[in-house]
């Protein structure tokens, strides 16, 4: 949301935050308090005491007290015994309503409409608060602002009073959004963490507002305890925003079933709901609260928890069964977002295969919130800005870019700041990576000498990475290249097609000023083309026994793909049924075959459109009975035909077989991506080279199969 409800507090008063703080100052008079040491006192975050210091320094001014702040070594009141006396007497003055800053003020109000669900006479707030109509009135107006993106309208009757109205949904949303966002997200982790003892919680001036009453100490106990098993049980696991959310979203709907309120939802809203993977544990969790509280959960209800786990990412990237066509459509996002910041920042991202597959299981959960007008707040916003305002700016504007494409009207800076979060982290990697510079040590025997070299060099050089050190009579250019090595520094005279130079064992200035200058001319290359990333030799394994087996499936279900790999040219196709129909018979051994994969092909289209615009092509797939493995095909169109979304020039064909094992679905998921990071193998299809369409394909499994060993080995590098 846009609006701002968060300016200061009176220029005249202190809230009963910033008054604990200036106590905390007062009693250790003249000596620095490390903002670390003051959070801890008051249970807050230091980001907290940083928002809060502005308003405190402008009160101390306005009294004439002297207040230092030193980078680095904390805060301070410089004034003696007599002064501090008056200032303690200043703050025993205890705050008024009137005191509270606006933003409190507003939450008060926010909370009361949300909650009461009946009107509220004005007078109610005027005489609480001691503010005059017209400064209520402005409370309304920006109230209302906020809620109207939830659908939920305040409405100022003469005479009857003041009340909101909007739907069971919105309601939800609006309560949800309000306690995330008004509430410090330190302060909720550490209360969810258990790290707030009970009666801190029930003494904490945010929880005895009515906006914040729901969240039950004891209820939050036990959902923290429900949702640790689902994760160890289900094998998935929840973001801190995620489970945020969960836990603000299950204390809300346990305190609404035990009052009897009835629970709605659209019923087509619900049977989408229903088909996401998401619903299975949401029924659950659902299942457990029951029990726990004696309740009848409606589905209605594990509807809206389905809601909530589907806005945060809770399935391991591996693991996730999503749909093959929200996981190309995703991805083509992310791409086309990673080739933005790339131009615009000339660092080559899209060799960041991690990134990607985390930024990707990131936009999924993200375009579901925005979908769903979920806000999740980031409290890393500032702090990204300013150390990377470069990384930010250009991802604010990949993003801006793509907003037609989510129809949504605004990215949210929390959301921009999530994704910059994932660029800057990459970021830092390749600017470490680019400013090394990789060196082989080499001397005759690759024992005596080039030891000796390697020592004074890694004392004397910290922009190079010795990487090995060999023999002379080892050195094959070949290797070096795909060992990443950049430059050869020799003891010896080398006659090698390799960047190369021979110094002393023990480096002088003259063989000094030698390295440097190969060094700078490795550098100076390198900002004008991209270093291919080094192969890191495979660890050794460590591979448990359901590890082999599922490396073996695996290595079937890839052979048994491309032997069967195939493209077949069909003729006289002018609607997506009959390329169903001909896409069912491609693998069919049977005309039982055929019928089953027709009809779990038309299942599937039934569920949500697989036609690709930007490639012009209906990513045909499912699982089925009717094939014992992975299968591929693409069916050329001889002549291509219109639908509403574009044109149609042929079809991917994807069959899984029927199976609880993942490993089938995840070789198939490889074809997909394959599609949108390498254009060659789409015009390849298309061209009807079968053979180059499987050497591409063959390339892309065979590498996400050697990964996957290292993977299960444990190295979280990749």
């Amino acid at each position: 949301m846009s609006t701002d409800f968060s300016s200061a507090s009176s220029s005249h008063t202190l809230t009963a935050r910033q008054r604990d703080i200036v106590r905390i100052l007062a009693k250790t008079a003249g000596k620095p308090v490390p903002v670390g040491a003051v959070s801890e006192k008051l249970n807050v975050s230091s980001r907290t005491i940083l928002r809060e210091l502005p308003a405190i320094e402008h009160w101390l001014d306005e009294n004439d007290f002297t207040f230092i702040r030193k980078p680095g070594v904390g805060l301070s009141i410089e004034e003696g015994p007599e002064s501090i006396q008056l200032l303690e007497e200043l703050l025993d003055i205890g705050p008024a309503w009137s005191d509270i800053s606006q933003k409190e003020r507003r939450r008060q109000i926010l909370g009361e409409l949300l909650f009461v669900r009946e009107p509220v006479k004005s007078t109610v707030f005027l005489s609480r608060f001691q503010i005059s109509e017209g400064t209520l009135a402005k409370d309304l107006d920006a109230l209302e602002e906020w809620l109207s993106g939830y659908q939920v309208h305040i409405q100022r009757r003469p005479g009857i009073g003041i009340f909101v109205e909007g739907t069971e949904t919105a309601y939800r949303q609006a309560i949800a959004n309000a306690a995330l966002e008004f509430m410090d997200n330190g302060e909720i982790l550490k209360m969810l963490r258990g790290n707030i003892r009970e009666e801190q919680i029930s003494e904490s001036r945010l929880l005895k507002n009515r906006l914040f009453s729901f969240i039950d100490p004891q209820i939050v106990t036990f959902v923290e305890q429900i949702l640790s098993v689902t994760e160890k049980e289900l094998n998935i696991k929840y973001t801190d925003s995620g489970y945020m959310a969960l836990i603000v979203h299950l204390s809300l709907s346990i305190r609404r079933l035990r009052s009897g309120e009835k629970i709605e939802m659209d019923p087509e809203e619900l049977k989408n709901l229903s088909d996401l993977p998401e619903y299975t544990v949401a029924e659950q969790i659902a299942e457990r609260i029951g029990r726990q509280f004696s309740l009848t959960i409606p589905t209605e209800e594990v509807g809206f928890i389905t809601m909530h786990l589907s806005s945060a990412r809770i399935w391991p990237q591996t693991r996730r069964m999503r749909s093959q066509l929200q996981s190309i459509n995703t991805r083509q996002f992310v791409m086309s977002i990673v080739d933005q910041v790339e131009h615009e920042l000339h660092l080559p991202f899209h060799t960041c295969n991690r990134m990607i597959e985390e930024l990707t299981s990131h936009m999924d959960s993200m375009i579901s919130r925005l979908s769903m007008n979920i806000q999740l707040d980031n409290s890393q916003g500032d702090a990204i800005r300013q150390k990377y305002p470069d990384i930010y700016e250009a991802v604010e504007h990949a993003c801006g870019l793509f907003r037609d494409r989510l129809f949504i009207e605004d990215i949210s800076p929390s959301e921009i700041t999530f994704v910059a979060m994932h660029f800057a982290a990459a970021a830092e990697t390749l600017r470490r990576e680019q400013k090394k510079i990789a060196v082989a040590v080499v001397c005759p025997s690759g024992m005596g000498a080039s030891r000796m070299l390697a020592a004074n060099l890694i004392r004397s050089l910290h922009n190079l990475e010795i990487r090995q050190i060999m023999s002379a009579f080892r050195l094959d250019p070949v290797k070096l290249r795909e060992s990443g090595i950049d430059l050869v520094i020799s003891t010896v005279p080398l006659e090698i097609n390799f960047p190369s130079v021979c110094v002393s064992p023990i480096p002088q200035t003259q063989d000094m000023l030698i390295i440097n200058q190969a060094l700078d001319t490795i550098s100076t290359k390198r900002t004008k083309e991209t270093r291919q990333k080094p192969k890191t030799p495979a660890p050794a394994l460590n591979l448990s026994f359901d590890d082999l087996c599922s490396l073996t499936r695996t290595g079937e279900e890839i052979a048994q793909l491309l032997c069967c790999f195939q493209i077949k040219e069909v003729s006289g196709i002018h609607q997506t049924e009959a390329l169903l129909g001909q896409a069912a018979g491609v693998f069919a051994d049977s005309i039982l075959s055929r019928q089953i994969i027709s009809q779990d092909l038309a299942r599937r289209e039934s569920i949500r459109n697989t036609f690709i615009p930007e490639l012009n092509i209906h990513l045909l797939h499912c699982r089925t009975t009717a094939v014992p493995h992975c299968r591929c095909a693409y069916i050329k169109l001889q002549t291509p035909f219109l639908i509403p979304g574009g044109t149609v020039k042929g079809a991917i064909l994807l069959l899984a077989p029927q199976s609880d094992q993942n490993e089938c679905v995840e070789v198939i998921s490889q074809i997909s991506m394959l599609l949108v990071e390498d254009k060659r193998f789409l015009q390849a299809l298309q061209s009807g080279d079968v053979n180059e369409g499987r050497v591409l394909a063959e390339q892309t499994l065979v590498k996400y199969y050697q990964n996957l060993i290292i993977k299960r080995k444990g190295d979280g590098t990749l």
